[in-house]
């Protein structure tokens, strides 16, 4: 019988990770009298945080494959020695409820309530830490500390949490769906043995 595939076995992981962040920005905000979810409304601007999300997504993929064309650090492997085997193959339906889930949970510990209770910049320097774990990761996570920081800024300035999930939402649906196509690169040819 064959293996899973990669992103099955990190089903688990993931989803044990929203339920814990979600959970805990529930119960804080309770603790704590911060009722995130009171700052969440259906306005036109959550249309345009999703996009917005989508054109952060390929800026970021666009960066990473620069990077990695010019031989900085190791962010080709972010993509081809991580996102891209872990998620290849992806369905459409766990890409959207994964970007959702996500979005949603996310924005809800690290905006709802850590922005709140510790500012911006803390939230934002946590929420790249988060998306490391990994020396490789490190771009990655100041990538993700820059964009914590775009979400709060989006926040802040509508007083929507709804904005932020959709910002956020939105880069990584189209970040799941450019994984879940995910090929192996091609081996670099050289010169032939004895040439």
């Amino acid at each position: 019988m064959p293996d899973p595939p990669r992103w099955r076995q990190a089903l688990p992981v993931l989803l044990t990770v929203q339920a814990i962040l979600g959970l805990a920005a529930l119960a804080w905000g309770l603790a704590r009298d911060l009722p995130w979810w009171e700052t969440l409304g259906a306005t036109p601007e959550v249309l345009a945080a999703f996009l917005v999300g989508g054109v952060l997504s390929q800026a970021s993929t666009a960066l990473f494959r620069f990077l990695a064309r010019r031989g900085i650090s190791q962010v080709g492997w972010v993509l081809d020695g991580f996102l891209g085997p872990l998620f290849q193959g992806l369905p459409l339906s766990w890409a959207v409820g994964l970007s959702v889930l996500s979005g949603f949970c996310e924005e809800a510990f690290f905006r709802g309530i850590l922005c709140s209770e510790f500012g911006l910049w803390t939230s934002s320097v946590l929420f790249g830490l988060l998306h490391t774990g990994d020396r490789r990761l490190a771009l990655a996570g100041l990538w993700a500390g820059g964009a914590g920081l775009l979400m709060g800024l989006a926040w802040k300035l509508t007083g929507n949490l709804a904005v932020p999930i959709a910002l956020h939402a939105g880069c990584n649906f189209l970040s799941f769906l450019s994984l879940a196509r995910w090929k192996a690169p091609e081996p670099a040819s050289g010169p032939a043995p004895g040439g």
